[in-house]
């Protein structure tokens, strides 16, 4: 049963000042922050992985209310969910993994998310027409917690779907790669006005 076996060591996580990431079959106690109920199934995205904390903490520092969210790899949905717990009008997500797709409107519902404002599907946003159309763009915030080569790959083309002054929000970059991610990320024209690290991990927060 190694399925379930991992779970008796996921615990209910306090990330930044503001959320509580708690497993679907564990309780937690309130303590005012805002609590992000989870089961990811067999999808990333639990947020005990560094990377996962780091998009956490970014976005709590960065979603006022009122955004409009793209979660691209979103995995188990953790990253787009909890921008809409913490205040963002709509978000959309996409995996290549179909599994993730199921996985993220399950997590959604344990939030009490519907799908009026959030829209998750299996696919990539950046090659599948079909997918640009009904994701359209005007986004505030886009997230891609991926992995280096994606992120490089992802630079030049992104900010086409963000709104004059949104935020591209990329994670997933292991620390011998971080200095070449940095000079793609500025050669496509962005602005990198925040670094986070953890455990060897980085996040990159652009403009």
């Amino acid at each position: 049963d190694w399925e379930n076996n991992w779970k008796q060591f996921y615990k209910p996580m306090e990330i930044g000042e503001r959320l509580l990431v708690v497993p679907e079959w564990e309780q937690a106690q309130e303590d005012g922050r805002v609590k992000l109920v989870l089961n990811p199934g067999l999808t990333f995205g639990t947020g005990s992985h560094a990377t996962t904390r780091l998009c956490l903490q970014a976005l709590e520092q960065h979603i006022h209310g009122g955004e409009k969210v793209l979660d691209l790899g979103c995995g188990s949905g953790i990253l787009s969910i909890a921008a809409l717990l913490l205040g963002a009008k709509d978000a959309f997500a996409c995996d290549i993994d179909d599994k993730c797709v199921g996985v993220a409107y399950e997590n959604a519902a344990l939030n009490g998310v519907g799908k009026e404002h959030y829209t998750v599907r299996a696919g990539d946003v950046l090659s599948d027409k079909r997918l640009q159309k009904e994701f359209g763009g005007d986004y505030d915030v886009i997230v891609a917690n991926i992995v280096a080569d994606v992120i490089i790959a992802l630079a030049p083309q992104v900010g086409k779907l963000l709104k004059k002054g949104g935020i591209f929000l990329c994670s997933g970059i292991i620390d011998d790669r971080a200095d070449e991610v940095r000079e793609k990320l500025v050669e496509a024209g962005w602005t990198i006005e925040e670094t986070r690290s953890s455990e060897g991990w980085f996040s990159y927060l652009c403009r």
